[in-house]
Order: structure tokens, then C-alpha cells, then sequence
């Protein structure tokens, strides 16, 4: 009876052994994985980039757009006006 017990514990360390290490390797490639892709970080720093150069060309010509605007609506409600 003792036996029976021991091959059956011993199995059960196996599996468990076997699981452990299925795991442990499961969460390296998970690791390795989240390592090489940097896709985020890069769209991350594209995208900031972008907005500082677009407030940088609104500050410099805040007064050219600034008119633009202001004859777009004069155009506009002149246009209306009318209907």
C-alpha cells in the first residue's frame, strides 16, 4: 500500500514539476516578447512630435491664420446674410 501511495505522489511531483516548468517558460517568451516590441514607445514619441511641431506653426503664424479665419467668416456671413 505504501507503493501504491509513493508512485502516485511521485507522478503527482512530476506533473506538478512539468507545470511549473511549462509556466516559467510560458512567462519568459511572454517576457521576451513584450521586450522586442517597442511599436508603442515609437508611435508614442511620432505623436508627440507632431503636436509640438503643429503649436510650434500655430505660434508662428498666429496672425497670418488668425486673419484667414477672420475673412473665412466675414465670406461666410456675407453668404448668409443673403438667404
Amino acid at each position: 500500500m505504501k507503493n501504491l501511495f509513493e508512485n502516485k505522489m511521485d507522478r503527482m511531483t512530476d506533473v506538478m514539476a512539468n507545470r511549473a516548468a511549462a509556466a516559467v517558460l510560458a512567462a519568459r517568451r511572454g517576457v521576451n516578447g513584450f521586450l522586442k516590441e517597442e511599436d508603442g514607445e515609437t508611435n508614442l514619441v511620432a505623436i508627440l512630435l507632431i503636436i509640438i511641431v503643429t503649436v510650434a506653426l500655430v505660434a508662428i503664424f498666429k496672425s497670418r491664420l488668425t486673419a484667414l479665419v477672420d475673412k473665412l467668416f466675414t465670406v461666410i456671413e456675407k453668404s448668409t446674410s443673403g438667404i
